[in-house]
């Protein structure tokens, strides 16, 4: 697309960090395949697993700014495994799978003579926030936001979409960067990972980890379909126990991606 170069990539064994058990997911990923030097590729897409039989497609919304040393973005733990190979579902048939990737947003953003480092490699620093909700039924609609919390001189909200973003069957859970008060210039970007979680009432957790490059002109990214509303609201599960629910966000960054003007 754009005379760039794509590839998916799949894996059918990977596992949600923190998670205990032995259970296998599938995870998605769109690979940039061509070598990006003098740019930057501003994308928002959607990967999907389709379901073959029903119609009733597995599909997260994933915004991500592609650049030298972030050449991936995708969805890991998109569905369990044996989801997919239930004959129910829809998902494999006949030991074959359909998978694929619809742009929304593409935008090639050219560096103009300056170069760009990245220091992904480089943890820089860490933290968490936990947003402790006394009543779930009280939140704001369409959508809420948490109290902002920094972690390594950013300040972060979380925002809740109680009634899904897109999908009224799930809770969307997002992580926004306050430009007012990070003062980070469209020109930079800071590279995070994110896991979102929803503790239960004992122990536990339900978690959901991902990457994305926060810029001035991306300032906000997270899950859709976090976890469904049925799930959510399910005692049994002990994820919202009499409106009460805590929803956290643990964060690492891996330092920022900054441009630089050459010298002449």
């Amino acid at each position: 697309m754009h005379g760039n170069e794509w590839c998916l990539s799949i894996n059918p064994m990977d596992k949600k960090s923190g998670d205990e058990s032995s259970e296998k997911h599938v995870s998605l990923l769109l690979v940039s395949a061509s070598v990006i030097l003098d740019y930057m590729l501003q994308t928002k897409f959607k990967v999907f697993i389709q379901d073959q039989m029903y119609g009733k497609h597995a599909e997260h919304e994933v915004s991500h700014t592609y650049m030298m040393g972030s050449s991936r973005s995708g969805v890991a733990c998109m569905v369990p495994l044996k989801t997919l190979k239930s004959p129910s579902a829809g998902f494999l048939v006949k030991d074959t799978i359909a998978v694929g990737v619809e742009f929304i947003q593409y935008e090639k953003v050219p560096c103009n003579g300056l170069e760009t480092r990245s220091f992904i490699h480089e943890k820089m620093s860490s933290g968490s926030h936990c947003w402790c909700i006394e009543d779930f039924s009280q939140l704001d609609r369409p959508t809420a936001l948490s109290k902002p919390f920094q972690i390594a001189g950013y300040t972060w909200r979380l925002q809740l979409y109680p009634e899904g973003a897109f999908n009224k069957d799930y809770v969307s859970l997002y992580l926004t960067l306050d430009q007012s008060k990070s003062q980070l210039p469209p020109s930079s970007g800071v590279m995070v990972d994110v896991a979102f979680s929803i503790k239960k009432s004992q122990s536990g957790a339900y978690t959901e980890q991902y990457r994305h490059n926060f810029t001035g002109t991306s300032p906000a990214w997270g899950c859709a379909e976090f976890i469904r509303q049925d799930q959510f609201k399910d005692h049994l599960n002990g994820y919202l126990i009499k409106g009460r629910c805590t929803f956290e966000a643990s964060i690492s960054i891996f330092g920022s991606a900054n441009d630089h003007g050459s010298m002449s």
